[in-house]
């Protein structure tokens, strides 16, 4: 049986604290709630199952642990019984959090399991993210006003997006592709050349293990057509950060026209 924190009829009480240890990046993290996992049996046979508590608590480097868990509330109608929280542990599912896992068991006519404390103690340490790239621009296009990140104000709107895509359906196929913001850029600093001009750009903490897509979007350049600005190489703004990857640099873009015709 599955249960989740994010839902007070499945676990009550659930709380997080968190103090931060100082050296790289590392947390203590106490979680610690009521279970309610409303287990019924009326057998004199004993019955076995696992209850998966969804923490939603980020594994990222997850260094040590330890679990504990105890029985909170139980009911049993004057029959032997047997009420058991034998194993608890920790593991991290597929979107890299954690879930506690406790293999109960039970017996007796009838037998109720209604609750069952935990507490998690954890260190942890905690992985950033970022993504950075260089715009470019012909200087014709726009000359920002100062060599500082300020003399490109408001001209470009860098973003890091959820990136998921669907069949396109019809007589074409293809795929249609749905980007959420998640993690906007800001430039950290400015070049100003007789001929180009670059931007470098940072975007702080996007989301580990999902697919991204970085996109510029610029207003205030003047062209000989529409500017837009494009990723140079093939889907090179398509990427997924993860632990083990939490940086991507080299993410760049540069000024196209679209000629007006």
């Amino acid at each position: 049986m599955d249960l989740d924190v994010r839902n007070q009829n499945q676990v009550a009480g659930h709380s997080v604290v968190r103090a931060d240890l100082g050296v790289g990046g590392r947390q203590l993290v106490v979680l610690s709630g009521t279970a309610i996992p409303a287990w019924k049996i009326d057998d004199e046979s004993t019955h076995r199952d696992s209850c998966r508590v969804l923490l939603h608590e980020p594994a990222e480097s997850l260094e040590q642990s330890t679990v504990h868990v105890g029985l909170a509330s139980i009911q049993n109608e004057d029959t032997e019984y047997v009420f058991a929280a034998d194993q608890a542990t920790l593991q991290v599912d597929s979107t890299g959090e954690l879930v506690l896992v406790t293999n109960l068991a039970l017996m007796g006519e009838a037998s109720f399991l209604h609750r069952f404390s935990y507490q998690v103690v954890l260190t942890n340490r905690i992985v950033t993210t970022e993504i950075t790239g260089t715009l470019s621009w012909p200087t014709r296009f726009l000359r920002p006003s100062s060599a500082t990140p300020a003399g490109v104000s408001g001209v470009f709107t860098i973003t890091a997006n959820l990136r998921t895509t669907t069949p396109g359906g019809g007589p074409f196929g293809g795929t249609i592709e749905h980007l959420v913001p998640v993690a906007p850029g800001h430039i950290v600093s400015v070049t100003i050349a007789d001929d180009t001009c670059h931007a470098i750009y940072r975007i702080p903490e996007p989301p580990k293990n999902q697919q991204l897509k970085v996109t510029v979007v610029q207003q205030g350049m003047h062209g000989p057509g529409q500017v837009t600005m494009e990723p140079v190489g093939f889907e090179s703004n398509i990427l997924t950060l993860s632990v083990a990857q939490p940086s991507r640099s080299n993410v760049d873009f540069v000024a196209a026209t679209l000629a007006v015709s």
